[in-house]
């Protein structure tokens, strides 16, 4: 007796489980890519929201000549929409004086690696402190 093998067709399962690894890299680097492209979004969604507090409080103090005192009731007047933004994590900023030519500003629910971003980017400008020791969340210290 011969067995003749004519062509088989078919994939094998060595063949399936390749394909199954290489399309659960691909899926993989997708999702790491998202997470690092919506962080990076929200870091520079939050910049330009500090940026606009900040000029909100330059205008405070031209109108007024001193932050003592400044609240966020005070800054509402001189930003877009008449009111504090939020921070892209969750929950309004908060704004309270720490003297006569300062304030503070803070960014709630900022996750650590966020955070730390954060910190790098406004330590640039000289009249911003950042401070990331209060845990979840960016502490500003605007000095003018």
């Amino acid at each position: 007796m011969k067995k003749s093998f004519k062509s088989v067709l078919g994939v094998t399962l060595l063949e399936i489980m390749l394909v199954l690894a290489i399309a659960a890299m691909i899926i993989v680097m997708s999702i790491r890519y998202y997470q690092s492209a919506s962080t990076n979004q929200k870091v520079a969604a939050t910049m330009d929201n500090i940026t606009g507090v900040m000029a909100a409080g330059e205008s405070f103090l031209a109108a007024t000549g001193t932050l003592s005192g400044i609240s966020a009731a005070d800054l509402t007047p001189y930003l877009p929409g008449n009111a504090l933004p939020n921070s892209p994590w969750g929950g309004p900023f908060t704004v309270k004086a720490v003297g006569a030519n300062s304030y503070s500003m803070t960014v709630p629910s900022v996750p650590a690696n966020a955070c730390t971003m954060l910190k790098s980017l406004v330590g640039q400008n000289s009249k911003l402190t950042p401070d990331c020791s209060t845990a979840g969340s960016l502490t500003v210290t605007v000095v003018e």
